[in-house]
């Protein structure tokens, strides 16, 4: 049994206040909520405890497990430094089942955000 996470990171040629605006924006669509920001970071979570106990993880929609991300920023010379790390926040160690529906989950969530700061 493990955690199921998953990170990346790139180089935008946006400015840093521009492509804060972007993440900010991503979140609201993707209906996470925003735990904590600053300037330099954001940590969103999204899921519930309550759905994915009451149903099982079996059962529960990938989009309602328990997860957590954050997202940092660094600004550089020709853009901004966008690293994302996105992990499961169920609070348990998962079966391989359970990482492999999240991790699924969290490499289209990685493929959308890095497309919507590209746009």
């Amino acid at each position: 049994m493990t955690n199921a996470k998953l990170s990346s990171s790139w180089v935008i040629k946006n400015e840093k206040s521009n492509a804060y605006d972007k993440i900010l924006h991503f979140i609201e669509k993707k209906r996470m909520v925003i735990v904590e920001k600053n300037q330099s970071s954001i940590t969103a979570k999204q899921g519930s405890p309550l759905i994915t106990r009451l149903l099982g993880t079996f059962l529960t929609p990938a989009i309602y497990l328990p997860k957590k991300t954050i997202i940092q920023l660094e600004e550089l010379e020709r853009g901004t430094k966008i690293k994302a790390n996105i992990r499961e926040d169920i609070g348990l160690s998962v079966n391989t089942k359970l990482e492999y529906k999240y991790k699924n989950f969290f490499s289209v969530w990685l493929d959308d955000f890095k497309n919507h700061l590209m746009e």
